[in-house]
């Protein structure tokens, strides 16, 4: 074991204010100071089909401590939420490009959906997303994945217990031709998660700053990168994933 590993507590699923169905004061500064009151080593801020508030996240993670993946959740063709994990923010943004093209042309109602609210670091309001970040892409599930990839990013199949937007309520199985990296519960981890033989992850989807952190896993890491967590995901050398 390497001089260096430790367990990382991490949530790998939170949404900010850009996310219509998040709070309007789950900002990124808002959310990083609660992840450090919750005791996180890694968090993701993983709005739906957009990053646009990443660049803000981005640079106060580094200045308030924390190690911060630039994500999005992701909505395929066949409405599938697949939460995309990014080494950096330029792939987050690559991604974001690929995901703008193939959004539905509809522009978002706010009293309908919700307001998506870009903002900086200092909880500023820059501006609103017009576009339907509610919508799901015209990718089919398995292009999707191996879009995420083609960005070397990780893609986790979200929240595949619930009863809606999950690859088990769209599709009613986990396709074996699929390449996920790992699969995100909500409570305990089913039978069919154990037998898809792929790493099981929680996390908190908070879209409330009380949320973040309420459901978590540990990885045993040399450090808080994705390159690590992936290894993780895959059990090599000795790094794992832990959900207590």
């Amino acid at each position: 074991m390497g001089k260096t590993r430790k367990f990382f507590t991490a949530d790998l699923h939170i949404h900010s204010c850009l996310s219509p169905c998040a709070e309007l004061d789950m900002t990124p500064k808002r959310i990083i100071q609660r992840a450090l009151d919750a005791e996180l080593d890694i968090i993701a801020i993983a709005d739906h089909n957009s990053c646009e508030n990443l660049d803000a996240a981005v640079g106060l993670a580094g200045k308030m401590g924390i190690a911060l993946l630039p994500a999005m959740e992701i909505a395929s063709a066949e409405e599938v939420h697949v939460l995309a994990l990014f080494d950096t923010l330029q792939a987050a943004l690559g991604m974001q490009e690929r995901v703008y093209a193939g959004l539905p042309g509809m522009e978002n109602d706010p009293v309908f959906w919700g307001e998506q609210v870009v903002v900086n670091g200092e909880d500023e309001v820059l501006g609103f997303n017009s576009r339907l970040l509610a919508g799901a892409t015209d990718m089919p599930l398995n292009r999707l994945v191996d879009a995420i990839h083609g960005f070397g990013g990780l893609a986790i199949a979200s929240h595949v217990d619930r009863e809606s937007f999950s690859v088990i309520s769209q599709l009613g199985f986990i396709p074996a031709g699929v390449r996920f990296d790992a699969l995100e519960v909500s409570g305990p981890v089913p039978p069919y998660v154990e037998e898809a033989g792929l790493a099981a992850v929680r996390s908190s989807d908070a879209h409330r700053l009380e949320d973040i952190g309420g459901k978590k896993t540990r990885f045993l890491l040399d450090g808080a990168n994705l390159r690590e967590l992936a290894s993780a995901l895959r059990a090599e050398g000795g790094r794992k994933a832990v959900i207590d």
